[in-house]
């Protein structure tokens, strides 16, 4: 949340619990098999060959009745019987020939399996002869998993500092007088792309995936948020929504309020500084700070412990607007009339020592101050430096 203009703010920072992430998992089924077909081979009976018989022919036949000798019947019968016994064997032995040379024994043919999976169905196959190499059995080292960092770890540790000195995105000063809530709006809705082209690589090189949050405008007393409902006097950032939610009419009430140049650069460089200072919230969101340290402050035994976990949130996120303003000071530019605004009036703006939320005048220079600067991310590790550096 910013800091309302020459005081001390009154509403604590607002956040809501993160969203929940992650696809949903796809359900996967075995394919189904079916048993493969396979058929016999037909065979059929062995062919019988063709019953072949001889044809005998006799002598012609006399006329002449021969004259009365002794009948010779009985050894023609005898000669005919034996005649007709050989010619029968002959037979046989001409069929059971035949018969024998078409006779086809069934051939026994390999089954082959087509197009069947190799998994889970019998062969009738033999199988390999067992080898005699020894067996290679794969190991595999059991590694634990890594284990979940604590929430001082996120806070104090987090790679978003290790980033290193952002570079400039050539962000310029919107053309556009904030008179009243429109032109307010349009003025931060020509900064904020500035701002998500600034933080993207950055927070993709701490390991976090990037989300450019969204922008809403308001005006009046009381919002209603998905994480609170009620009376606010300055932009704020929620975080059950990812939604800066940026206050159009206090912005050009500043600027109207008095008609000398100074105060309206004042006006331009504050409402500039408050922008980005809710998205600084919405990094800490993005890289885990944001939870972390909301869970150290629950944890805080007294209300002075308390305080001082807000302030480290709070001081951060100022020091990350300084970071991104002075990457882009000389585009903007930040000079003339809009560096004596910030250097007389905006980061000379604290609470009183060790009793606010936002953090000292002094505490505002130490982060606030040095990373308009240094536009080095090391700067804003509020997280890791004593209490009476967090004043």
């Amino acid at each position: 949340m910013s800091q309302t203009p020459f005081g001390p703010p009154n509403q604590p920072g607002q956040w809501g619990a993160p969203p929940q992430y992650g696809p949903p998992a796809p359900q996967y089924g075995p394919p189904q098999y079916g048993p493969p077909q396979y058929g016999m081979p037909q065979y059929g009976p062995a062919s019988v060959a063709p019953q072949q018989g001889a044809s005998f022919g006799w002598g012609p036949q006399f006329s002449p009745e021969p004259p009365k000798k002794r009948s010779k019947g009985p050894v023609f019968a005898i000669l005919g019987l034996v005649v007709l016994a050989g010619a029968g064997l002959w037979a046989f032995g001409v069929i059971k020939k035949n018969a024998d040379g078409n006779v086809t024994q069934p051939t026994v043919r390999p089954t082959v399996h087509r197009n069947t999976p190799t998994t889970g169905i019998p062969t009738e196959e033999p199988t390999e002869e067992p080898t005699t190499e020894p067996t290679t059995t794969q190991t595999t080292t059991y590694k634990p998993p890594k284990p979940r960092l604590t929430d001082n770890q996120i806070v104090q540790q987090n790679k978003l500092y290790r980033t290193g000195k952002q570079r400039s995105v050539n962000c310029k000063e919107p053309n556009i007088r904030p008179s009243n809530n429109r032109a307010a709006a349009a003025y931060w809705a020509r900064v904020k792309p500035c701002l998500d082209r600034a933080w993207a690589p950055y927070v993709r090189a701490a390991g976090y995936q990037f989300r450019a949050p969204q922008m809403s405008y308001w005006s009046g007393s009381v919002v209603t948020t998905p994480c609170s409902s009620g009376a606010k006097s300055v932009p704020f950032y929620c975080s059950a929504n990812e939604m800066m939610y940026m206050k159009v009419d206090v912005f050009a009430e500043v600027y109207n309020e008095y008609p000398d140049v100074l105060t309206k650069a004042y006006a331009r460089m504050w409402y500039t500084r408050s922008i980005a200072h809710e998205y600084g919230h919405h990094l800490q969101y993005l890289t885990g700070i944001l939870e972390a340290s909301h869970n150290r402050r629950y944890e805080a035994s007294t209300s002075a412990g308390v305080l001082l976990e807000t302030r480290r949130m709070e001081l951060q996120a100022n020091c990350l607007a300084g970071v991104f303003l002075a990457a882009n000071k000389r585009s903007y530019p930040i000079n003339g009339n809009l560096l004596t605004a910030w250097n007389r009036w905006v980061v000379t703006a604290g609470d009183p020592p060790g009793r606010g939320t936002h953090g000292s005048t002094a505490s505002q220079k130490r982060y606030m101050g040095k990373s308009f600067v240094t536009a080095n991310l090391a700067t804003c590790n509020t997280f890791s430096a004593p209490p009476r550096l967090v004043d």
